[in-house]
C-alpha cells in the first residue's frame, strides 16, 4: 500500500497521515456498502488493504458538516450514512468533502491494476450506488 500512499501524496499534495486515512475512510466506505464478506471477496487478495484501512481515523461527530455532506451526494450516489462516514472521517483527518472526491479516482486507479477492471468497476458502483 505504500505505493498508494506516495501515488495520494504526490498527486494531492496531502500528508502520508492523511493519504493513509483517507484511503482507509474510502475503503471502510466501500467495506460498509458492499459488506464484508463481499468486500473481503473482491479485495481480500490486496496486500495491506486491512492494514491501511486501519488507519482511517473512527467514525463520530463531524460537527458542522452539513453543508458539505451535498458535495459529495453526487459522488456516492446520496447516501447518506455512507457520505457522513467518509465527510466524518476526512474531517477528523483535516481535510474536506471535495478530497474524497480526489481521492477516489486515484484510489481505483490502483486497484485497478491489482484486482482487475471488473472489480474495481464494482467496488466504483458501491460507493455511488
Amino acid at each position: 500500500m505504500k505505493e498508494l500512499v506516495d501515488m495520494l501524496t504526490k498527486k494531492l499534495g496531502v500528508s502520508g497521515t492523511q493519504a493513509e486515512g483517507g484511503a482507509g475512510v474510502l475503503l471502510k466506505a466501500a467495506q460498509q456498502k458492499l459488506g464484508a464478506a463481499d468486500f473481503g471477496k473482491m479485495l481480500g487478495g490486496v496486500p495491506g488493504l486491512t492494514d491501511l484501512m486501519k488507519k482511517a481515523p473512527a467514525a463520530g461527530g463531524g460537527g458542522g458538516l452539513g453543508g458539505l455532506l451535498g458535495g459529495l451526494a453526487g459522488a456516492v450516489g446520496g447516501n447518506a450514512a455512507l457520505i457522513a462516514t467518509i465527510v466524518g472521517g476526512f474531517s477528523k483527518l483535516g481535510l474536506k468533502a471535495d478530497d474524497a472526491k480526489r481521492f477516489a479516482p486515484i484510489i481505483l486507479g490502483y486497484l485497478r491494476t491489482k484486482v482487475g477492471p471488473d472489480v474495481a468497476s464494482k467496488l466504483e458502483s458501491a460507493l455511488k450506488g
